[in-house]
């Protein structure tokens, strides 16, 4: 084999891995710590000391993932409050908070100031990973 044959199979190995690691990473939800200090009541599911704000759209495949996730996360804790809004219904919603996929999650502390943003598929565990650095910011700020 003639070495620029060598060099062309190497870089298209290197392509192919790269491309497999892109599409792994989009597919794992992403979590964002958000501090701008903006409020948005419309959001907050009031006695919640957090929301677990879904935003979903009707054709969106891994909403229905996410809803099992935060339904199943919010039964089990009494003081965070969860709900689900479709972006066609409240496009201003996500016009305010700049969706520009779904789902996105948003996480809301009890003044309506978004603390946390999981875009896309998100495991479990990093969703209350989440939520439990929500709470700490929220103690430290009070």
């Amino acid at each position: 084999m003639d070495p620029t044959s060598v060099l062309l199979v190497l870089v298209a190995i290197v392509a192919a891995a790269m491309a497999a690691g892109l599409v792994i990473r989009a597919r794992r939800g992403r979590v964002t710590a958000v501090s701008d200090g903006r409020r948005d009541a419309r959001l907050v599911v009031p006695g919640s000391d957090l929301t677990l704000v879904q935003l979903s759209s009707p054709v969106c495949s891994a909403c229905g993932v996410m809803r099992r996730v935060t339904e199943e996360i919010a039964a089990g804790d009494a003081a965070l409050g969860r709900r689900e809004l479709d972006v066609t219904e409240h496009p201003d919603l996500a016009r305010d908070h700049a969706v520009m996929s779904t789902p996105t999650i948003l996480l809301v502390d009890a003044a309506g100031a978004v603390r946390s943003r999981i875009i896309g598929a998100a495991k479990p565990a990093d969703v209350r990973t989440a939520i439990a650095e929500a709470r700490a910011a929220v103690e430290v700020a009070a």
